[in-house]
């Protein structure tokens, strides 16, 4: 029997094909609007909710919007469907009997006002011994703007900071 790697379940940690794929299809694409999802964990009604960065929105000319999220466990960046995102926000409003999930538009924030309207040139991914792309972060590259999207830190959804370019490392 001959191997054949198109078969292999990728690792745990790593982006799957399908993912990288919908990444190569953006390249060229500019981007038009992005839209944070945040997640309000109100656990406490006397203290404020603890919200954390659960899916990031990037709408693009021509290839329409791609989800990035952390998941409800947060341990990896995933690609997500509007329809999962959909479904997460109503089954949290089913359990806490209210709204839990927040859209708020970015294309103005300092981070993204500079990318609104430029083309997406590359997502750049760090890869494993393996060969396989991890999926604990990753840079959309703009050329005059990148920007790093990660994991956070703290354990609850994303992290997103300015990646210094080139010229400017």
């Amino acid at each position: 029997m001959q191997h054949d790697p198109a078969f292999e379940p990728t690792p745990p940690g790593c982006f799957p094909l399908e993912a990288l794929q919908a990444f190569q299809r953006l390249e060229a694409c500019p981007l038009l609007d992005v839209n944070y999802y945040l997640w309000l964990n109100n656990t406490d009604a006397d203290q404020p909710p603890h919200r954390f960065l659960y899916s990031l929105e990037l709408v693009f000319e021509r290839q329409g919007a791609l989800l990035l999220s952390s998941g409800e466990d947060t341990t990896a960046i995933r690609i997500i469907s509007a329809e999962t995102l959909i479904k997460t926000a109503r089954d949290l409003q089913k359990l806490h009997n209210q709204v839990s999930i927040q859209r708020v538009n970015c294309a103005a924030f300092p981070l993204w006002q500079p990318a609104v309207g430029l083309p997406l040139q590359a997502v750049r991914l760090s890869r494993n011994d393996d060969g396989y792309y991890l999926n604990d972060a990753l840079v959309l590259d703009f050329g005059a703007r990148r920007i790093l999207v990660s994991l956070n830190h703290q354990g609850d959804g994303l992290a997103l900071s300015e990646y210094p370019s080139a010229a400017h490392r």
